[in-house]
């Protein structure tokens, strides 16, 4: 739950939404933020058909997109329901999103440009750890990576926005962040353009110049 006083200034943002429920009491959404997802505007249209007047709070407990929320009832006045919805951060496996806490909720579409993470559940926590030192060596080559996937055959492996692939392998110590690092150095340096840049070699890395 989160407190009147954490959502007073939205109260003046245009986020409002009506309807008249099925007994006749009218309803109030306001949400915290524009909502963008799918299931924020579902929400909305579907109003009056979803939201039951009795075991409202066990009906919004239940939609895995909401982060929090405030109901205020009225004697005389509208009942208001306030909404912070998750803030999606990744695409995990082409169907949910996952937020800062990797709390799942359906992916539809709204935010492609996320990082796609392509990984059992149970692994995500151990890319996260060294996620920033990844994107930081990528970064500093103005690449920007579009999706991080492993399987038990390859490994970890990530493509950047402009179609480049870069296996990494079993490998996440902080030797790997230098190889990368040498590998685009080298790439750039001699004007190089491989389609793959594999770092699973011992002594160096090997440059794919196929599709």
């Amino acid at each position: 739950m989160v407190t009147r006083k954490k959502f007073f200034f939205f109260i003046l943002l245009p986020l409002f939404f009506s309807c008249t429920v099925n007994n006749d009491q009218e309803v109030t959404i306001v949400f915290e933020n524009p909502p963008t997802l799918k299931q924020e505007q579902e929400l909305v249209i579907n109003l009056q058909n979803h939201i039951p007047k009795r075991n409202l709070s066990e009906f919004l407990n239940n939609q895995n997109w909401i982060d929090t929320y405030l109901i205020k009832r009225h004697a005389f006045k509208p009942l208001e329901i306030f909404i912070k919805s998750k803030e999606p951060k990744y695409i995990w496996n082409e169907q949910f999103y996952l937020d800062r806490n990797l709390s799942k909720f359906l992916y539809f579409g709204e935010y492609p440009h996320l990082v796609h993470l392509d990984m059992p559940i149970e692994l995500v926590d151990e890319w996260l750890k060294v996620e920033d030192k990844i994107f930081e060596v990528a970064e500093a080559f103005n690449l920007k990576i579009s999706s991080v996937s492993y399987s038990e055959a390859e490994g970890w492996y990530f493509h950047t926005k402009n179609n480049l692939r870069i296996n990494i392998g079993s490998d996440l110590s902080s030797r790997i962040f230098k190889k990368l690092s040498l590998a685009l150095k080298y790439i750039f340096e001699k004007n190089l353009t491989p389609s793959i840049i594999d770092l699973r070699y011992k002594d160096g890395a090997a440059l794919n110049y196929g599709k």
